[in-house]
């Protein structure tokens, strides 16, 4: 009897993966995401390699940031809203299709057709369920892209097909930096919290590890922090799971003990977690914390606002001092209100080797600007 072998599940499925190249064959305007799972499967090197040979226009999505590092010339996160509305192929690696996508919805600007979506994800369970992509595949994701490297060979995908397409988005991502350079410099008083990435920014490392856990205040970190290495970035996940930044900085500094971490609350994360700053001073686990101290939950507030006219069980106390409860447990700690002394103040806080906590007052009438509130 003949016998019939059964593929490992590790592998992705030849025939969808032969699909995949097809589409890239026909498309123009291609993009591709790659999410925390290409980091988690250790498939980011060869993730790297595949968008570098077929010069593909990258956009990083949770952990899968620094992928690609910044200033790559494939990187177009800056760009993602011209690269979403106009691309006529979307290839999603290692995240779900959900609202941080726009559950899949891209294409479709000026007349134009939706684009397709491919979605590729390290088990079969993961592939999204809510849309009909136009190709899927699941399997080891490095298995994933050495064979969609090979399909797309035998397909005939050239990489000069897209250089136009990757001029016009680097072009706009220039477009945008410029544009945003201003507030990342701004002297508005009350402060802008872009000014704190501004200043965050230029002190960063290439190894440094970023903690997002907050709602507006994180989402601007998200724009304006491009990590350098990727699994360098962590953040509440798609269910904004408020309280978890304590806990991963305590992580990071053990797993890291000689990189930066840096951990952004806003002030409304800050009241879950902040007593376990008591655990750092413990057992002497220096971390920087900069809360973006407005004193509402902004990401509530606001769009409540938009959407009814008013708001309710949206107020924090106005310019808590977080800073004196850090000090209070043995950290240290201090409260700014003047834009021009963030830079010196996070200096100090880098250099003090124990938990510090820079405490920065910034404008509660600031919305972060979204395109969608998720519903």
């Amino acid at each position: 009897a003949t016998e019939t072998l059964t593929p490992s599940p590790l592998e992705p499925d030849p025939d969808a993966i032969a699909e995949i190249a097809r589409l890239l064959a026909e498309a123009e305007r291609p993009v591709l995401v790659l999410g925390s799972d290409v980091w988690m499967d250790r498939a980011e090197e060869v993730a790297r390699s595949f968008a570098e040979e077929y010069r593909l226009p990258v956009i990083l999505n949770g952990q899968g940031r620094g992928i690609l590092p910044a200033g790559h010339e494939l990187l177009v996160t800056r760009a993602r809203g011209t690269a979403f509305s106009q691309a006529d192929l979307v290839i999603v690696v290692g995240t779900p299709v959900d609202f941080r996508l726009g559950y899949g919805w891209f294409g479709g600007k000026d007349g134009a057709p939706l684009a397709k979506v491919v979605h590729l994800a390290d088990a079969a369970s993961q592939l999204t369920t809510h849309m009909d992509p136009a190709g899927a595949a699941a399997g080891d994701l490095s298995l994933v892209f050495w064979v969609l490297g090979t399909a797309c060979a035998e397909a005939g995908v050239s990489p000069k097909a897209y250089a136009p397409w990757l001029a016009k988005l680097a072009e706009a991502a220039s477009y945008a930096v410029a544009g945003d350079a201003g507030l990342l410099a701004s002297d508005s008083d009350p402060i802008h919290p872009m000014r704190i990435y501004g200043e965050l920014n230029k002190l960063l490392a290439d190894d440094a590890v970023v903690i997002g856990d907050g709602g507006d205040f994180v989402s601007y970190a998200g724009k304006y922090i491009e990590t350098k290495r990727p699994g360098n970035w962590l953040d509440p996940g798609p269910y904004g799971c408020l309280g978890t930044g304590l806990g991963y900085a305590i992580a990071a500094r053990l797993a890291r003990p000689s990189s930066q971490v840096v951990l952004l609350l806003g002030d409304g994360a800050a009241g879950f977690s902040l007593m376990d700053v008591d655990t750092l001073v413990r057992h002497r686990l220096p971390v920087v914390m900069i809360c973006g101290n407005n004193g509402i939950w902004g990401l509530e507030k606001h769009p409540m606002q938009m959407l009814y006219g008013y708001d309710v069980a949206a107020e924090l106390q106005p310019q808590c001092r977080y800073d004196q409860v850090v000090t209070a447990l043995g950290g240290g700690g201090e409260f700014v209100t003047d834009p021009s002394e963030i830079g010196p103040a996070l200096r100090r806080a880098f250099d003090s080797g124990v938990p510090y906590m820079v405490n920065i007052a910034t404008d509660p009438s600031i919305a972060y600007p979204r395109n969608t509130t998720g519903i």
